[in-house]
């Protein structure tokens, strides 16, 4: 009878907005958990209204898009809200898109954890550059 393969499971890449890794076990030939992999497959950017009214096909210019990170902690909520100040500030999104954005950010600010910490204790220290150019932290062993 052959000898039994040992396996290595690592963990997800991932990393927060907060600088934390994901510690969960990533899918077997992917560097990524599934929720962190279905993600990633379905990022979105937010396109001005007007130009999707007007059926742009061209990308909106980078000033006025707005491209949102998964809201998994607070640091990410803290981020975007940033971000759309930042960009109501400039004029480039209008007030009534800008306050439902941040109702949106109200109410995942809600359902974050009050022990999700800004800046945890374990944060990536290293991060490794995919071959697509993506920045992810370092394969760990789980």
């Amino acid at each position: 009878m052959p000898a039994r393969q040992t396996v290595s499971d690592y963990e997800c890449q991932h990393v927060r907005p907060s600088g934390r890794k994901c510690e969960a076990i990533a899918i077997r030939g992917h560097r990524f958990c599934y929720f962190h992999l279905q993600t990633r497959r379905s990022q979105s950017t937010i396109t001005p209204a007007e130009a999707v009214a007007n059926g742009a096909t061209a990308p909106a210019p980078a000033a006025t898009t707005l491209t949102l990170p998964m809201l998994e902690d607070r640091s990410a909520i803290q981020l975007v809200i940033t971000d759309i100040l930042r960009a109501l500030a400039a004029n480039q999104i209008d007030t009534k898109r800008a306050s439902l954005l941040l109702y949106g950010l109200q109410i995942a600010s809600a359902n974050c954890s009050k022990y999700d910490d800004i800046g945890n204790l374990h944060p990536v220290r290293t991060l490794e550059l995919t071959p697509e150019g993506e920045e992810v932290g370092p394969l760990v062993e789980a």
